[in-house]
This record gives C-alpha cells, sequence and structure tokens, in this order.
C-alpha cells in the first residue's frame, strides 16, 4: 500500500516535509509577556510591586463602566463598600502607570492587568468574583407588558387628571 501511494521517493520526502512544516507552523513560540513586561522574578515579589499590581488591578475595573457594574452587583460588600474599595485606589493609579522607573522594576502591570480583566470579563469574573446575573424582568417575560401597561396607566391617568 505505502509502495503504491508514493511511487518515487521524491514524493515520499515531499510527503514527510509537508507533515513536519505542518507539526512545526503549530508550535507557539511567543512569550506570554513582551520583553518590557517581564520584571524579574526578585522584583516582582517586592511590596512596591505588589502595591502597584492591586493598584492597577482595581483602577482598571472602577475606571471602566462595565467592570465596575459587574464588580459592584457580584460583591457580597454590598455597593457602597464596593465602590469604597475600587475607588480609593484611583487616584494612586495615573502617577504609577507613568512612573517610568516603577515600570521598569516591576513591568507593565497596568497593561497586564486590562489585559486579564477583558479576558476574565469574557469567562464571567470580576476580581475573583463571579459575575452575578441582574435582578429583574427579563425583556422577554410575559410580565412585561403588563408591567409596561401599569406605568403606562399610573403615568398617563395622573396627567388626564390634571
Amino acid at each position: 500500500m505505502a509502495r503504491a501511494m508514493f511511487r518515487t521517493p521524491f514524493n515520499f520526502l515531499v510527503f514527510l516535509l509537508s507533515i513536519c512544516s505542518i507539526v512545526v507552523a503549530q508550535d507557539d513560540t511567543v512569550p506570554a509577556l513582551a520583553p518590557r513586561q517581564s520584571p524579574t522574578a526578585d522584583a516582582i515579589n517586592s511590596p512596591t510591586c505588589q502595591n502597584y499590581a492591586i493598584v492597577a488591578n482595581f483602577s482598571t475595573v472602577a475606571l471602566n463602566a462595565t467592570y465596575r457594574a459587574a464588580f459592584l452587583r457580584s460583591s457580597s460588600l454590598g455597593t457602597f463598600a464596593a465602590r469604597d474599595i475600587i475607588d480609593r485606589q484611583k487616584p494612586m493609579y495615573m502617577g504609577m502607570m507613568f512612573d517610568k522607573a516603577l515600570n521598569q522594576q516591576c513591568g507593565n502591570l497596568s497593561q497586564i492587568a486590562m489585559d486579564g480583566a477583558a479576558k476574565n470579563l469574557t469567562e464571567g469574573v470580576v476580581l475573583d468574583l463571579k459575575i452575578l446575573d441582574a435582578p429583574g424582568v427579563v425583556p422577554g417575560s410575559p410580565a412585561m407588558p403588563i408591567v409596561q401597561i401599569a406605568i403606562f396607566l399610573l403615568m398617563g391617568g395622573t396627567w388626564l387628571c390634571l
């Protein structure tokens, strides 16, 4: 069978090279982080870098309306306490984001936080909390027309009585 499939050694060689090229093409050789984003192991464990990572993560959530709403809805602390946690980090963020020495030491943790937040949101997670569904009436629910008619009668009836 193999003899009929490959009539010449050249055909067999081309077949082997094509398989090798497919295997090589599938190998992922791109590093996960760009060199400027790869801090040393000692630097990333320093308190300064740990603080920068916390500020970057919380500020990314605080400054994006979608992440913020998902975090406030999913937090077990309640809206005010959760809002206070993320809002406290925002003033420090811009100073850390543009500090060249800090970014040299720790890597660009701002960009890593933004990329991580986007990835986590697609997985249904924000700041290690599973995103909960919003409470309320579902738009396709049979209760929606009843609620709309009640609102219309309340508003319209009030206007007609004037």
